[in-house]
């Protein structure tokens, strides 16, 4: 492998004027057909901002984040925004982790449904909580001193895109809302994912997309006291197998435990280190205690989450582009770069709430131990999903989404139980109950995901002149 070393290139990807690649042959149109199609990646996002009518998806100073609200025009920039974003990250990972077993669309929408219509209220609670705005932003920097914290920039994203853009689209899809409706909850939403994203960037920017596919949120302390204990190893090496096949087992598990979701997997970077080598922190969470089907991962002893070093040689896979995206995955051309991680190291939390400085290395003669755990809570999670009700599947997935994106924002500011007893968190809203009869008529979740949702022409602005005190106060 080293023999075949090539000179790496994605460096000239963070040059102002370069385009980037194609990661996909795909464009998008979303709800603007009159408009040229955009592609994905780098020039996507310059597409997309250039159409923009305000600065907000530029960067912002802390004023403009503190402010209470949005204008009407930086609403329909950010629902333009997260339409092509979101196209941009789910269309190339749309079948990712499918076990078969599982009725995500289903559960995806009826669940991106509920938040459109409760997080406003519970979002507002946890501002409130905190002491306001500067409360959130610090909530938002929490994630920059810790590994696996999933007060991570995915759940930030999951806040906007799912709670907002993807269930209101929802929603208009099924004729259960307009488009000049829910104008100040909606504002409440997004006001909340700008402000946890914005405190993790530090860059003045939300996505990561922005910053040409970059997702470094890290101190420098926190990548000090992980590249202290990488291992290198050559490709070819036996440790380098036992490091990917446990990156392997871990991953598949952290799907499984969200039920097929990416909930449990979320990379940080890329990171590069003073040799050139580039460094991707990956957070795993394959034990979540507020899913009851998890029991099967407390049986093996797991942990709440491991955290992977994967130090990645560019010149061992001629790197031409890496990408960590706005789901917190990562993409490389060419394709594989597994073959390029060079070293690695591996890292225990023990709990969500396990301070940074009780988490700990595993030794790379102890894996085979961790995997062993691992593969036993994976037979044992299967075996517990295979005899599950497809209504039950569906609901678990529901609380996979509805509950598990808000659970880390309720658990560091102490208002989980609040949450629980004055708002109902884990009862499903009657009109979302209703919807689960709705979504399986004429085939809604398979036709909205991909036509309205993953295609973005379902998300419609909000009409000119709406009031931003809008939201709704009559069924007709």
């Amino acid at each position: 492998m080293t023999s075949q070393r090539q000179p790496a290139t994605f460096r000239k990807r963070y040059e102002e004027h370069d385009d980037g690649l194609r990661f996909q042959e795909g464009t998008y149109t979303g709800n603007h057909p009159e408009l040229e199609p955009v592609r994905d990646g780098i020039l996507g996002d310059k597409v997309m901002r250039s159409r923009a009518k305000t600065g907000v998806l530029e960067k912002v100073g802390k004023d403009d984040v503190l402010r209470d609200q949005f204008t009407l025009d930086e609403m329909n920039d950010l629902n333009n925004y997260l339409a092509w974003n979101i196209w941009d990250v789910l269309v190339m990972r749309a079948t990712e982790g499918v076990s078969g077993m599982i009725p995500r669309q289903e559960y995806e929408i009826l669940s991106m449904l509920h938040m459109f219509y409760r997080y406003p209220e519970i979002l507002g609670m946890i501002t409130d909580e905190v002491g306001g705005a500067q409360g959130v932003l610090d909530l938002g920097s929490v994630a920059c001193g810790e590994l696996a914290s999933q007060l991570n920039p995915l759940h930030d994203w999951c806040i906007g895109s799912c709670g907002f853009a993807m269930g209101r689209t929802g929603l208009m899809a099924l004729e259960a809302i307009k488009s000049d409706e829910y104008v100040a909850e909606s504002n409440t939403t997004l006001k909340f994912m700008q402000r946890q994203k914005w405190a993790k960037r530090g860059d003045g920017l939300l996505f990561n997309a922005q910053d040409r596919y970059r997702g470094r949120i890290h101190h420098q302390s926190v990548i000090d006291a992980v590249t202290a204990k990488v291992e290198s190893f050559e490709p070819g090496d036996p440790r380098h197998a036992a490091f990917t096949q446990f990156n392997a087992a871990a991953e598949l598990l952290a799907f499984l435990v969200h039920y097929d979701c990416r909930l449990g997997f979320s990379d940080t970077g890329p990171y590069e280190l003073p040799d050139g080598k580039l460094l991707i922190i990956r957070d795993m969470f394959v034990n979540e205690p507020a899913f009851l089907w998890s029991q099967a991962c407390d049986d093996a002893q797991l942990p709440h989450a491991y955290s992977l070093a994967l130090v990645l040689d560019p010149d061992v896979m001629g790197l031409e582009e890496i990408r960590v995206n706005d789901i917190a995955t990562s993409f490389t051309r060419p394709k594989n770069y597994l073959e390029a991680v060079v070293g690695g190291a591996v890292f225990v939390r023990d709990r969500w709430d396990t301070p940074m400085g009780e988490i700990y290395s595993v030794d790379q003669t102890e894996l085979a131990g961790h995997l062993e755990r691992i593969r036993s809570a994976t037979i044992k999670l299967y075996t517990t999903i295979s005899k599950t009700t497809r209504r039950d599947l569906v609901w678990g997935g529901h609380d996979v989404y509805y509950v598990g994106f808000l659970l880390p924002y309720l658990r560091h500011t102490g208002t989980y139980e609040k949450a629980c007893r004055d708002y109902d968190l884990w009862e499903v809203d009657q009109r979302v109950a209703n919807y689960y009869y709705e979504i399986n008529k004429r085939g809604f979740a398979q036709e909205t995901m991909p036509n309205k949702i993953f295609s973005g022409a379902g998300y419609l602005p909000f009409p000119d002149g709406t009031s931003l005190t809008r939201s709704k106060y009559r069924s007709m």
